[in-house]
């Protein structure tokens, strides 16, 4: 597999994605899953910063990422849970391998967000669950400023799809810098579950945030 753009800024990014928000989104995808027994697929599972919740939820671990140096870390973290390196729009397993497949602070990060679900799907057993969290494309897109007041401020472009790698301050790269943003708008993201026969049976906007940063949902396989 090429080289993941993660994989010079893993350290970064594992601090980052460690703070407190991101951290209580974590603990709501795993609660929104519910527990075990069961295989659970942690898709796109980064520095493996979910595998213990899900490890004390009850539920059978294996992680895929397409980061090297961000699996390595991974591994310290949790050594006993399978981890893989895989493309997540090509999955290396078996139609209905998994009772459940959870996927936190992704879809931006796939250059076909629609193919990783109907892949997604592809593992999941009849009856098996997805989750998603991530973060919300109307309030937490690349066209939503916050601004020191509080407020957001909504700029042209929310329904332009795409890659965007420009920051709005240079002199504090971020994510969308560092490795870019895939933009989708919300209608595709929920139209890429229910087009792969997943039917949804939750949908949140958790946090104290308003407008939202995040959300949040979870499809059963038909």
């Amino acid at each position: 597999m090429p080289t993941s753009r993660y994989d010079p800024h893993t350290s970064w990014y594992d601090e980052f994605a460690s703070t407190e928000p991101f951290a209580r989104l974590r603990e709501h995808a795993v609660g929104l899953l519910g527990p075990g027994p069961g295989r659970c697929l942690d898709l796109g599972c980064g520095t493996g910063l979910a595998l213990a919740l899900l490890d004390e939820a009850g539920w059978t671990a294996t992680g895929v990422d397409a980061s090297v140096a961000q699996l390595a870390l991974a591994r310290q973290r949790a050594p006993r849970i399978e981890l893989l390196q895989a493309d997540a729009h090509s999955l290396p397993f078996d139609d209905e391998s998994f009772d459940a497949v959870i996927t936190i602070l992704t879809h931006t990060d796939f250059d076909d967000a629609a193919r990783v679900l109907r892949e997604a799907a592809r593992v999941l057993e009849n009856g098996g669950v997805l989750v998603y969290a991530g973060v919300h494309p109307c309030f937490g897109s690349p066209f939503a400023e916050p601004l020191d007041d509080g407020t957001t401020l909504l700029h042209p472009g929310y329904r332009r799809v795409g890659w965007e790698t420009v920051s709005r301050d240079p002199d504090n790269p971020g994510i969308r810098s560092r490795v870019g943003v895939n933009h989708i708008p919300l209608s595709r993201l929920i139209a890429g579950v229910l087009d792969v026969g997943l039917r949804l049976t939750a949908f949140d906007e958790p946090g104290e945030r308003d407008p939202p940063l995040f959300l949040s949902l979870r499809a059963e396989k038909r």
